[in-house]
């Protein structure tokens, strides 16, 4: 027991540090600590940090101490109510909660900080790029061991086990098997805490365009997908398409981009190998076919009669080039592309072979969708590729690039030759959303301050649409004015409230089911969003909009009161002000047990533990 004390970390200080309300007198079995702490669990090997950055300890008896909550208003014009609503959760179950509204590249800065959270509780929303709609991996695998995006310290060794062996099995049916599992796993969990999937809100003029594409998770005016700008025609004699957007490109390299803005507008100027429908299909792009030719084998045929935008015809040694400068130079934005690739042959001219390190069953869906290629003839000779800025980027993609002003506005005129401006082309990917004409000549993307603004404009005429989500509010206030239409679209992109498993209540997983169960998140969509966003039946990071979507995750429902009965089971009580304390006595035993790593995933019920009501 003493060797287990130690693995738990003992604390020389008897409660937490700042308690509030009334504490019992800690009552603790021989050989248990009287204090846990926050700390790695496990050997990370992301991790090189001597500790977590939170600093909260749990103590036999004591009250609760508030729970750190983040969040960032930036991320969507309701995250703050959205955090006020997690906070009503935590109140009803007797726990207090310090919120902090943190900026919004602050709060995605975690993404790359592996040692971990800076809150028990920190919720955003998954933004919409076109892979997560295409394979589970970009967000499921976050949970496993070896990602650098799990940053809460999540680990479930059988989930871990289902996780590695999907994402090597190239066989469509055993994978969905195989994925269905792991949601099921994640659910049943509380990997974390997935209160809803948001639409799409936007305003756009109508009587100057028809022919906006209602995509899943993008709306009709972002810019993670092309389909809008490509399918736009004009209803009067101008051709071109203004967006008004609220950030601005840093740069015009998009494979060292550090993500936002530029990564997405710059996709407009490149092609991958495969492109994504509406639908969430895997459609051809620079590439017209081919496959696996064995589990760790891709030979795909590439489009012919590609030119470079200026003027120079695109190859398979364009393909090859651009996978191995990313590799030397380690591109940022190209990770996910290149990472499984360990050598590209050029079988012809327009034939290519990719030889993959190790099985990879994402490679056809996200990897080849979100894969850029690069001009060989452009940048062989760039003596630093990272740090590189080209005046004029120079891509094969439907537009191409017009000019720049950092802070102020981006141009792009339309490539005509290119397939997506052709009508029948556009049918079959599009389908009934499919629109004929002569299209765009350009689009500019032109930075306004604030949302306020981007309405303002909009119903002046200044700008054509919103590039950004709204809230209903405020697209219902844009739409006051005529020619100006609401427009929305579901998601596939969650709401993450994240919770930091390295901290000893997240570890208890009756809470965490009591979590799971103090959050009402239907009511918050009904009476706060008006009906706009999707609820998941239970903590669902993969949405029913997308083929590998499993309906029969467990679903713990909204019931505070039988939240309130789990935790009293497991031992915690309250104290005369309705403060959540720890368990004490033999019951805090029972809670030490369920926080070492083998039963961070078990019921008390699994654990044979007695009811302690």
């Amino acid at each position: 027991m003493a060797t287990a004390a130690a693995a738990l970390g003992t604390s020389a200080l008897a409660g937490c540090s700042g308690s509030r309300g009334e504490s019992l007198e800690p009552d603790v079995p021989d050989g248990i600590p009287e204090t846990v702490e926050t700390q790695y669990w496990r050997e990370w090997e992301t991790i090189d940090a001597e500790s977590p950055p939170l600093d909260y300890s749990a103590t036999a008896g004591a009250v609760l101490d508030r729970f750190p909550v983040e969040f960032s208003s930036e991320d969507d014009p309701w995250m703050r109510e959205h955090a006020l609503m997690v906070k009503r959760g935590l109140d009803d179950l007797g726990i207090a909660v310090e919120l902090n509204d943190r900026p919004l590249n602050q709060l995605y800065a975690q993404s790359w900080e592996t040692r971990g959270l800076e809150a028990i509780i920190s919720m955003s929303t998954h933004g919409p790029d076109p892979q997560r709609g295409l394979d589970p991996n970009p967000l499921l695998m976050r949970a496993t061991e070896g990602s650098l995006s799990n940053y809460d310290n999540y680990h479930n060794p059988e989930l871990q086990e289902v996780l590695t062996e999907q994402a090597q099995t190239t066989d469509r049916e055993k994978r969905e098997e195989l994925v269905d599992r792991a949601q099921e796993l994640f659910a049943e969990d509380v990997g974390a805490l997935i209160t809803l999937y948001p639409n799409i809100i936007t305003a756009v003029n109508t009587e100057r365009w028809s022919g906006y594409v209602e995509t899943p998770g993008n709306g009709p005016t972002m810019d993670s997908f092309v389909w809008t700008e490509v399918n736009l025609q004009p209803e009067t004699d101008n051709r071109t398409y203004v967006k008004g957007v609220t950030t601005s490109m840093n740069s015009l390299n998009l494979p060292w981009a550090a993500g936002g803005a530029e990564a997405n507008r710059l996709t407009f100027i490149y092609d991958g190998l495969f492109d994504a429908t509406p639908d969430l299909d895997v459609v051809p792009a620079l590439a017209t076919g081919g496959g696996f030719v064995d589990d760790t084998t891709v030979e795909l045929t590439l489009r012919e009669g590609v030119e470079w935008h200026d003027g120079e015809s695109f190859t398979a040694e364009d393909v090859k080039f651009t996978v191995e400068l990313y590799e030397e130079y380690s591109s940022t934005s190209q990770v996910p592309f290149y990472e499984p690739i360990e050598s590209v042959e050029v079988l012809g001219d327009h034939e290519v072979r990719f030889n993959l390190s190790n099985p990879d069953a994402s490679f056809m869906t996200q990897r080849v969708v979100r894969s850029v290629i690069l001009p060989k003839h452009r940048w062989e000779d760039v003596d630093n590729p990272s740090q590189h800025n080209p005046d004029a980027p120079v891509g094969t993609g439907p537009f191409q690039f017009e000019d720049w002003e950092q802070g102020t506005r981006f141009e792009a005129s339309n490539n005509e030759s290119h397939w997506m401006f052709d009508d029948d082309w556009r049918a079959d990917a599009l389908g009934e959303q499919a629109e004929r004409g002569p299209g765009v000549e350009s689009v500019i993307w032109i930075n306004v301050s604030n949302v306020d603004a981007l309405i303002g404009s909009l119903q002046s005429g200044s700008i054509d649409a919103i590039g950004t989500t709204l809230s209903t509010l405020q697209a219902d206030r844009a739409a006051d004015t005529g020619g100006i239409e609401k427009m929305t679209v579901g998601s596939y992109a969650p709401l993450n409230a994240k919770l930091m498993f390295s901290c000893p209540p997240i570890r208890d997983k009756e809470l965490r089911v009591a979590l799971a169960k103090a959050v009402d998140s239907e009511g918050f969509v009904e009476d706060f969003l008006y009906g706009q966003a999707t609820v998941p039946s239970g903590e669902n990071l993969i949405s029913s909009l997308t083929q590998w979507h499993n309906p029969d995750a467990t679903d713990y429902s909204y019931d505070v009161e039988e939240a309130r009965t789990i935790l009293e089971q497991a031992g915690y009580t309250w104290d005369g002000d309705d403060n959540l304390r720890f368990p004490n006595g033999d019951a805090w035993g029972a809670f030490v047990e369920r926080l070492k790593p083998e039963n961070t995933h078990k019921r008390r019920s699994d654990l044979d533990q007695p009811d302690f009501s």
